[in-house]
Formats: C-alpha cells, structure tokens, sequence
C-alpha cells in the first residue's frame, strides 16, 4: 500500500459542489509527503508484521491533526471524517497502538525519527532557498537580520489538572516543565526535552543538550552564522562556556544573547554611566516605549510632546564590565563614584528606576549602537502580531528612534 497514494487526483478549485471542512489541513498532509517526511518516517517505523496502516503514515497524519487544532488524541479523528480527500485514515485506537511501539523501541525508536524529520528538513530549506534566494530573516524590532539563523532556547511550564505523567508541583503550581530549541526563521521546532514539573530553569545539562540536538538539526548550510537566545532564567556558566567555544570555530559565527540577574558588578557599572550615554529604547516595532501622561489629550495618536513619557533607555555597558590591561575597570568604583542627582527625566535610582535597562554585549558581535544589542533579547519577550493596534510615527519619536548613542561616553573603545 502507497502512503502517498491519496493525493493523485486532487484539485483545487475555487468553486464546486465537493466542499469538506478541514480541507486546508489537505496542503499539510501534501508538503509532508512531497518533502519525504512520510516516506521517511515509514522506513524509520517499519516492521515485520502486516500492518493495514503504515506507521510513518499515521504519525504524519497526527502532526496533521495538530497542526489542525487537535489537543488530544481523541480528535484524530476530525480526518477520518473525511474519507473522500484523505482516503482510509487510521482510527484513534490505531494511533494510541503507534505511540505504544514507539515508546517500546526507545532512544533507538526516537533517534530514527529524529533523523527523519532533520532529513525532511534539509529538502524544505533547500527547496526554499531555491525559490526565495534565502531563509526568512530573523526580525530584531523593527529590522530584519539576513543570512542568520537564530536558535531560541526557552523552558516553559505547562500546567496539568491531573496527575499526569512527569507532572510535579513547581513555582507555578503543577505540571510539567519542558525545555525546547525553536528556530525564528522559521518559527519551527528543532528539539526539545520533556522533563517533570520540578526540573530547575537553569539546569546547565539540560540546556547544553537541547543547544546540540537543535544545532544538529539544523541543515548544515545554516549552521555557519548563528544567533542563539536565551533568557536570565536558563543562563548558567556552562552554557556560556559552550557558546563561547562554538564562536571560536574557524569559519563559524556565533551571536548569542543570554539574560542574567543584575549583580555588585553590574550595578556599579550603571551607576558609572553617564546621563548622556543613555538612549530610549524602542519595542519590537521599532517604536519608541512611551505611555501616556496625566492630562493629556484626547487624541491617543497626537504627537505632542508634553503626552508623552519615555518608559525605557538603554545603554552599552561593555566597555566598563570588560576586564582591562589594568586589571577590573570596576575596582572600587563604588566609592569612587557615588550616586548623582537625576538627570533630567530620570528616575532617582539608576539601578531600580522603571526606565533603566542596561545592556551588556555578549558573543562574537559586532559594534552597533545599543539599540541593536538589545535586539536579541528581546526575541524572548516579543508579542504576538496584532496584540495592539500600532500608533502613527510623530516627527519628536523619529528624531529620537534615529539618534545615535555615543558608545565612547559609556567606557567602550
């Protein structure tokens, strides 16, 4: 039996009589064939014994249905509804059975999927950068960085109103915490690692291997420039370590941005800036972080001034968190420089004030203004498109968006 079979013969047309629901889900089910995503998980499934369904077939038509919405298994079969486009689809029963061998065949089972899905991968990208010259680019604000590919490392919690497999109580109350590996460029899943509900944020081993199995899933064309992200909450010593030695690769660029809980040394250092190095940050639109003042106008769109308040600034703090000829550029310094009075439009406090965000360059990355090295972080907190309505660009936020920072003011050479 051909797994692929089912779609000699189908049309689309604009008009007819033989409209289904679900019909898009038809598109899904033919890129994973034409890419070789079925065939290739029917050869890493296959058994001896006589099978009415092949196995590589149901697991593709179950990434179908979740692609489709399902949320549980029972939902399968929304595609077996629909016999006249898909063909014979197998029953929900089925599906648990396929899940069942798979988890009896192990790391093995596990491995030739993964390899699989990575070769299936390989044709997609290629056949994409055939046609369009180039991946999607990586969006930073309101720019767009070409010929990078950008992995995002994040551990989320989901949560379980049963006594789940894995489930545990954590800080969010119970579930479990998987880690995941997600590719911007493509907003697709690279690799992941299911753990209980009570693994830690930052547990450094966790990481490195969802770091390598997401490298290693990457085709290898894409792997030569690469930005990989990570927030405060997965950062730790190891995987710095283990970002600083993939940037040292001859041949190989690495950009990396990972977040960490302000500490002694950071702290002086911004307290060390000096007003005019600061500059207002702008949001993943690439417009300026502003809120509304008490007694503005009417108008939400106007662009008076006086409507506005700067929420954020940021500035590059490289320079004076770099380790220097002399020995620690922040020796003492919070003797030698104390507080100052606010600048104008400043809070009291350098370090806990609501419009402070210090930005320290971290990785192979080039100089740029901080507005850029703020970028990559913020892939970690970016919304969802059209989460709110966008407000007209004013003549005072696009003299202030295009302002440059002077680096030199903030200690980097």
């Amino acid at each position: 039996m051909k797994a692929t079979g089912w779609l000699k013969g189908v049309q689309v047309t604009a008009d007819g009589t033989g409209i289904v629901s679900h019909a898009g889900v038809a598109l899904i089910r033919a890129l994973a064939d034409n890419i070789g995503l079925t065939a290739g998980l029917s050869k890493a499934l296959a058994s001896r014994r006589h099978l009415v369904h092949d196995r590589g077939r149901v697991l593709a038509d179950l990434a179908c249905a979740i692609a489709d919405g399902a949320e549980v298994i029972s939902d399968f079969r929304v595609m077996g509804d629909q016999e006249e486009l898909f063909g014979l689809v197998a029953s929900v029963p089925t599906v648990w059975r396929t899940l069942d061998e798979i988890a009896r065949g192990g790391e093995r089972a596990l491995g030739k999927i993964t390899a699989a899905v990575n070769a299936a991968r390989r044709r997609a990208w290629a056949a994409a950068a055939a046609r369009h010259g180039a991946l999607p680019g990586v969006r930073v604000a309101d720019k767009t960085l070409e010929g990078v590919t950008c992995i995002r490392l994040d551990a989320t919690v989901v949560a379980c109103h049963s006594d789940k497999e894995g489930a545990e109580p954590n800080f969010k109350g119970f579930g479990l915490h998987p880690l995941l590996g997600y590719c911007d460029n493509t907003a697709e899943p690279l690799a992941g690692m299911l753990r209980p509900g009570s693994a830690g944020s930052n547990t450094a081993a966790d990481h490195l291997a969802v770091l390598d199995a997401a490298i290693a899933a990457l085709p290898p064309a894409f792997r030569r420039r690469l930005m990989i992200t990570c927030d405060g909450a997965g950062a730790s010593h190891d995987l710095i370590t283990r970002l600083d030695k993939l940037a040292a690769r001859p041949g190989y660029q690495v950009i990396y941005s990972v977040g960490w809980e302000l500490g002694k040394r950071e702290r002086a250092a911004i307290t060390a800036v000096p007003p005019q190095a600061w500059q207002i940050a702008i949001d993943e639109r690439g417009e300026v972080r502003e809120r509304r003042a008490e007694g503005a106008c009417g108008d939400l769109d106007c662009g008076h001034r006086r409507c506005w308040i700067e929420q954020a600034h940021v500035t590059e703090l490289t320079g004076l968190l770099r380790e220097g000829p002399a020995g620690d550029q922040l020796d003492g310094w919070p003797d030698l420089h104390p507080p100052r009075a606010p600048a104008s439009g400043c809070p009291a406090d350098p370090v806990r004030g609501p419009k402070r965000l210090a930005v320290h360059a971290m990785g192979d990355q080039p100089a740029r203004g901080c507005q850029g090295l703020a970028g990559p972080a913020r892939l970690h907190r970016r919304r969802a498109p059209g989460a709110r309505p966008g407000r007209r660009r004013h003549p005072h936020r696009e003299r202030l968006r295009h302002r440059q920072v002077p680096l030199h003011l903030a200690g980097h050479e």
